[in-house]
């Protein structure tokens, strides 16, 4: 983010802390959602064939895969995925099945390939780069070559310290990570980042639906009631900035510190000790830009009611030390806390709807970029494309 908009933002909550007090700080327009979008099995049905393998989604850490033969596998969007590092130092997503029968070829969720990936069914096997290698008795196979039998792969890159894959093989090539990102590099523009060394790896499932649990992200309404043990006491009460984008949402949360900066020249504001910044990479990962790492969420749906998350840190260089792996830890329960604590409202949302749908959610001026995420989908489900 360049320091101009830094310093804007700046400008503008100090003038925000001045209409608040005034309360006109919002037009007080107010919108509705209606509930059953978060319980509609059918419509759960089509987000994940468009939503979740038609956009690329961040599978986990870039630097998780240090050697050849590392892999991760992604299950999450109902695609079986490898992500795995070739002996060319290159990483790579295929479909986890063999080319045989579809028999699928890795099982642990990550590991080591030291040679090539054998199926255990006829033991066909395949290189770190995917290439077919070995087909057993191969003169009962005419046409059954490299070219033509080697893995299917997937568009995959690496774009601060994660992997982004395209779950569906008939897109690749079609996409350009760097425009469908560009949103998100102009926020993170200048901020330095280190290594994007992993950490304090989470995954585990939730009882509601998945967009709910991107909804609780995108306000800073809630933040003064819903953690008012945890952070709230340390951030400016619904004092949120949103900027504006097309596709992926980022909002400003200022922390109390930043009043204290107000007496000092705009060119010593130091804009990630004042804030933190949350970027909801569309459809289904958050990113929280912290003062001196990042943390990274993404969830997918299990069912209408049920969502899987998983979660690491990215840090500025491995923690070698146990006093720096304390610090870190620290970190990553202070973050936890308070996520566990939007989490318990979502799964409440859920208990409610569940019980009953025909109704709606009332979405006033804070919360405007619920709005954008939810009409996003919608558009994603009615084929129209989605661009920053």
């Amino acid at each position: 983010m360049k320091k101009e908009q830094q310093i804007q933002i700046f400008e503008s909550v100090f003038e925000g802390l001045e209409k608040q007090k005034q309360k006109k700080d919002a037009d007080g327009i107010t919108h509705q959602i209606n509930a059953d979008r978060y319980t509609s099995s059918e419509r759960l049905g089509q987000e994940k064939e468009v939503i979740f393998k038609h956009f690329p989604i961040v599978t986990g850490p870039a630097t998780q895969l240090q050697k050849a033969g590392d892999y991760f596998l992604h299950d999450l969007a109902d695609v079986p995925i490898i992500v795995m590092r070739g002996k060319d130092d290159k990483l790579r997503a295929f479909l986890n099945m063999c080319r045989h029968r579809g028999v699928r070829l890795l099982e642990e969720k990550e590991g080591k390939v030291k040679r090539n990936i054998v199926c255990p069914y006829h033991a066909w096997s395949y290189n770190t780069e995917g290439c077919l290698q070995f087909v057993f008795h191969p003169q009962g196979f005419s046409k059954v070559e490299e070219a033509t039998h080697s893995l299917i792969e997937l568009d995959c890159w690496v774009r601060m310290g994660m992997v982004f894959v395209v779950p569906n093989p008939d897109l690749k090539g079609k996409i350009n990570i760097d425009s469908w990102l560009s949103e998100v590099y102009a926020i993170t523009e200048g901020f330095e980042f280190g290594d994007f060394y992993p950490f304090h790896k989470t995954e585990g499932k939730l009882d509601c639906n998945w967009k709910l649990l991107v909804d609780g992200g995108l306000e800073g309404y809630h933040f003064k009631i819903a953690h008012s043990k945890t952070i709230g006491p340390y951030f400016l009460d619904n004092m949120s900035i949103n900027t504006e984008n097309k596709l992926h949402s980022c909002i400003i949360f200022p922390k109390r510190a930043m009043k204290k900066m107000k007496e000092e020249a705009p060119d010593e504001w130091n804009f990630r000790k004042a804030a933190n910044i949350l970027v909801h990479i569309f459809p289904n990962t958050v990113i929280l830009i912290e003062p001196d790492h990042i943390m990274v969420v993404s969830f997918c749906p299990i069912d209408e009611k049920t969502t899987a998350y998983t979660s690491f840190m990215l840090l500025p260089k491995e923690p070698v030390t146990e006093k720096e792996k304390e610090y870190w830890t620290l970190n990553a329960n202070i973050f936890w806390n308070a996520i566990k604590e939007d989490n318990e409202m979502a799964i409440l949302q859920q208990k409610s709807f569940n019980g009953y749908s025909k109704t709606h959610l009332t979405v006033g001026s804070y919360e405007k970029l619920l709005l954008q995420f939810e009409r996003l989908v919608d558009e994603a489900l009615k084929g129209k494309e989605l661009q920053a």
